[in-house]
């Protein structure tokens, strides 16, 4: 089980995610939530240091917590908010969307994914790999782990044609994200099915998708060629 400081971290990036904490107001002093969780100051201390190293708040002396503005507003892909919703409708403008499956399993989360899944240790999860093509021609390679309680009798034909779709029939919406970019070098599944060279840098995007309520849906490393767009940045001051 995990320690009582992080499972209220939990608790209130989930109401940051959902904004029920905005960004406008400072999120409710450290005595009030220590009454509502019903733990020590200490505890929500430890709890406000963790997301402060994970980049959801900062604090201002004698002001309060507040949440960092552009927290779900960071970065997205090619098209403005298209990525919420998958590959197939980010490309589909632009022809022939379709992908294949290199694994589907399932299995326990690692402590990075609990963490950014916020699920504990036996909760199953899938793990899977999709190349995606446009028009017949790579253009990501994405390695997705996702609940299996949130998104039950997923199969392989959801993973062939849009796994977004399929969570929309069950009735879960899916309202932002959260990405880190950065520049890798390809490993042996990108050789392989991305058709790069190995001195070819790779564009990685790790992110987590979040459903409106502010469950996690998703972790995914996204890797595209370096030949094959870009990041476009927005940045609402």
């Amino acid at each position: 089980m995990a320690a009582k400081y992080l499972t209220i971290a939990r608790e209130i990036k989930k109401r940051i995610i959902s904004q029920r904490y905005p960004a406008s107001s400072p999120l409710p002093d450290q005595f009030a939530l220590a009454a509502e969780f019903q733990t020590s100051r200490m505890t929500i201390q430890q709890a406000i240091r963790q997301l402060i190293v994970e980049g959801l708040i900062y604090t201002r002396q004698g002001q309060g917590t507040f949440v960092r503005k552009n927290f779900l507003q960071l970065s997205q892909w090619d098209l403005p908010g298209s990525d919420y919703f998958g590959a197939t409708k980010t490309w589909e403008h632009l022809g022939t969307v379709s992908s294949q499956v290199v694994r589907f399993e399932l299995r326990f989360p690692n402590e990075k994914e609990q963490a950014s899944l916020l699920i504990n240790a036996d909760a199953p999860v899938y793990d899977f790999v999709r190349l995606r093509l446009l028009n017949g021609e790579p253009m990501s390679l994405d390695s997705t782990v996702m609940p299996v309680n949130l998104v039950p009798g997923l199969n392989k034909g959801h993973l062939e044609s849009s796994v977004f779709q399929y969570v929309e029939t069950l009735g879960l919406k899916i309202m932002g994200s959260y990405r880190v970019v950065r520049a890798i070098k390809p490993g042996e599944l990108e050789l392989q099915h991305l058709v790069c060279e190995a001195g070819d840098p790779v564009l990685e995007v790790e992110q987590v998708i979040y459903l409106e309520d502010g469950t996690p849906l998703e972790y995914a490393h996204c890797h595209y060629r370096y030949d094959h767009g870009g990041i476009v940045i927005v940045n609402n001051g």
